[in-house]
């Protein structure tokens, strides 16, 4: 289980284990428990419900830069390969350079968010070292660097009427 952070304008500003969730409700008055989930945890003097939606009192500025990594590109993408839309899952996962890294003078170079895209394996592997145009592959959409996002595409159902799934 997860918990969903909004921040003060309902915009998500992070996704935690509900373990986390529990600890940041306790510690944190600036945190405002608005749904919880149907199970508790039990402590040797107390009960505590579990939350699944929190919002911050204040409004937190939100942070101005991801870091390019095979996590975001992921969630960038929806867990969804870029060349033939399987829905891909951890074991099925793997980040591509579209423009092959030998192309590029230094490794850090390739590695941007309009260069790296979700792959399957099978997809990945038949692409290869090669440019897409060189083999007929084409890209369901042009990768480009995100605006903000967190993993709430696969959040529970309580989530839903505080965030777009």
């Amino acid at each position: 289980m997860k918990t969903l952070i909004l921040n003060l304008d309902f915009n998500p500003l992070s996704v935690v284990s509900a373990q986390r969730g529990l600890i940041l409700s306790l510690k944190n008055n600036n945190l405002r428990i608005l749904e919880t989930y149907d199970w508790t945890i039990s402590s040797e003097h107390d009960i505590f419900d579990v939350p699944a939606v929190m919002m911050y009192q204040k409004f937190v500025s939100p942070p101005l830069k991801k870091t390019v990594s095979k996590r975001f590109v992921l969630l960038r993408d929806k867990m969804t390969c870029q060349y033939c839309s399987k829905k891909l899952d951890n074991f099925s996962a793997s980040v591509d350079h579209v423009v092959p890294v030998c192309f590029f003078e230094k490794k850090e170079h390739a590695n941007t968010w309009e260069n790296l895209v979700a792959a399957c394996k099978s997809c990945n592997t038949r692409k290869g070292n090669r440019l897409i145009e060189d083999i007929g592959m084409k890209l369901i959409k042009k990768p480009k660097k995100p605006i903000g996002f967190i993993n709430i595409y696969s959040g529970p159902e309580i989530w839903k009427k505080y965030v777009t799934m």
